[in-house]
């Protein structure tokens, strides 16, 4: 007797993989890498505790960059100092702080205002 388990380990492998792009999985470890490798902490395990609840708290948004960084980048983009970027500005400014292939393609995909402000800038 012998017995197939090829087709159970597959379908075990097709659920995890799905669970993994469901919750962004792959995504928040690129995160929590990216940020690691940058600021390389003492004690890392209270930095990555730290960086988990500040993720929770900011609505799983990028953890990366935070608010003085991601308004200096948006000042490079607007060069003329007039308080606003255009879509195609803020697509590259995006592009530039993306971390992972995902948030490259993300910046394609996500829906941009012709005209950004600062404050909508740090929300996307």
């Amino acid at each position: 007797f012998k017995m197939d388990v090829s087709k159970p380990k597959n379908e075990v492998v097709l659920d995890a993989e799905g669970y993994l792009r469901e919750h962004k999985i792959q995504d928040l470890f690129e995160d929590l890498l990216t940020i690691v490798c940058h600021k390389q902490p003492e004690n890392l395990e209270q930095f990555l505790v730290d960086a988990l609840k500040q993720r929770k708290e900011h609505n799983s948004r990028s953890i990366v960059y935070n608010e003085a960084e991601l308004q200096n980048i948006f000042h490079l983009f607007d060069l003329k100092s007039e308080g606003h970027i255009s879509k195609t500005q803020c697509r590259e400014a995006l592009q530039t702080l993306a971390n992972s292939e995902y948030h490259f393609k993300q910046t394609e995909t996500d829906s941009i205002p012709d005209k950004v402000d600062l404050f909508t800038f740090i929300k996307l």
